[in-house]
Order: C-alpha cells, then sequence, then structure tokens
C-alpha cells in the first residue's frame, strides 16, 4: 500500500510538473502575441493620434524610397511617393495585418474589445478618405472600371466586418458571463518551481510565523516579585 500511494503521488506530482511546464509555454506565446500587438496598435487609436503617426510613417518611407532611387536601388514597396497611396495602404495593412491580430487578441481578452472598436472607426475614416480622394481625381473612369472597384471594395468591407464579428461571436460563447477570460484562465494556473517541497509558499511561511506569534503570546507570562531592597 505504502508503495502505490507513493507510486500515486509521484504521477500526481509529475502530471503536475507538465501541466505547469505547458501553461509556462503558453504564457511565453501569449506574451509575445500581445507585445507584438502592442507594436502594430497604431491603427486602433484615437483618429487624430492615429492619423498623425501614419503621416510620420508615411514620410519615413517616402525618405527611404527617395533614398534607394539616389542609390540605384530598387524602391521598397509602399515606399514610392509617386505611386504609393497613404488610404490604400493604411487599409491594407489594417485588412491584412493589424485586423486578423486583434481578432485573436479580441478571443482570448474581452477587453480589447476597446481597441477592436477603434480599429474598426478608423478604418472606416480611411476608406472614406480613399473614395473621396477617388471621386475628385482627374479623369472619368469608365463604366466597366467603376463597377471593378464597387465589387472589390465590397468584398473588403464585407470580408472585414466577418473578421470581427466571427471573434467577437465567438469569445462570447466560449465564455459564460461572469467567468474568467481565457487569458485569464491560462495565466492562473501555478508557474512551475524546481524544488516544490523545499519551496514553501509565502502564504504557508506567513501562516507559520502567525501561529508561532500567537503561541507564544498564549504563554502565561510569569512575574517576578520584586527584591527587597535594604
Amino acid at each position: 500500500r505504502t508503495a502505490t500511494a507513493a507510486a500515486a503521488r509521484g504521477m500526481a506530482s509529475a502530471s503536475a510538473k507538465a501541466k505547469a511546464k505547458m501553461y509556462q509555454a503558453r504564457r511565453r506565446v501569449l506574451l509575445n502575441v500581445v507585445l507584438h500587438a502592442c507594436d502594430i496598435s497604431n491603427p486602433c487609436k484615437r483618429w487624430d493620434l492615429s492619423y498623425e503617426w501614419s503621416n510620420r510613417i508615411s514620410k519615413e518611407f517616402f525618405n527611404q524610397g527617395d533614398r534607394e532611387r539616389e542609390e540605384g536601388l530598387p524602391v521598397s514597396p509602399n515606399m514610392d511617393k509617386a505611386t504609393a497611396d497613404q488610404c490604400d495602404t493604411s487599409i491594407n495593412f489594417i485588412d491584412f495585418i493589424v485586423g486578423p491580430m486583434f481578432a485573436a487578441v479580441r478571443r482570448l481578452l474581452p477587453k480589447a474589445e476597446i481597441c477592436v472598436s477603434g480599429l474598426q472607426s478608423n478604418r472606416n475614416v480611411w476608406y472614406q478618405r480613399l473614395e473621396k480622394k477617388k471621386q475628385n481625381s482627374k479623369g472619368v473612369p469608365n463604366e466597366e472600371d467603376a463597377q471593378a472597384h464597387r465589387k472589390k471594395w465590397e468584398a473588403r468591407n464585407d470580408a472585414f466586418s466577418e473578421i470581427l464579428a466571427t471573434a467577437r461571436r465567438q469569445a462570447d460563447e466560449a465564455r459564460p458571463k461572469g467567468s474568467p477570460s481565457p487569458l485569464q484562465t491560462i495565466f492562473s494556473v501555478p508557474a512551475l518551481s524546481s524544488h516544490p517541497s523545499r519551496s514553501p509558499s509565502p502564504s504557508s511561511r506567513s501562516g507559520k510565523k502567525e501561529s508561532k506569534s500567537q503561541s507564544h503570546s498564549q504563554r502565561p507570562k510569569t512575574t517576578t516579585a520584586p527584591k527587597n531592597r535594604k
């Protein structure tokens, strides 16, 4: 019986260590995901801030394109100021990079909804600017080109809205109201300790100190009669 109990304890300890190790690996992946999301989060910010930083990065891109042209090098994509369009580049960045990333973050972290809402609002502004710019451009496009343009952007707009709607729906369906988010669940698992038996938790140490102090306080106090002074 003793051997069986010891084997069971060993299996339970090994299982707990394996689970903690697995969750540690997941923590690293999630921290990397959140860090990368922060790095590309400019389209999620308030419009005036997002637009300011978009102007700055566009200027940096165009300066690089000019330098590449001076050096006789091929100009990198989105860095040729003669052909690149800030509205089109910004929407592409949102649709293919920022949107899918924050849709995934939204599934894990419900409070990321504020970022997703900001992203959706800013994309709408960029799209309106793109359409206005096309209307004000010189030349009258033929009906075939105009119809192709409308179909292209209707499909793009619908696809982007569907990505965000799916992320919201999946997050709400997978998590009952009031329960912790998937991110909170993963980070609530205790971390792996190299010597769990040798390193008691802070709560157990404080409990021992408290019980020790209580035992001292409960001991009867001994008083000594004062010596007669001559």
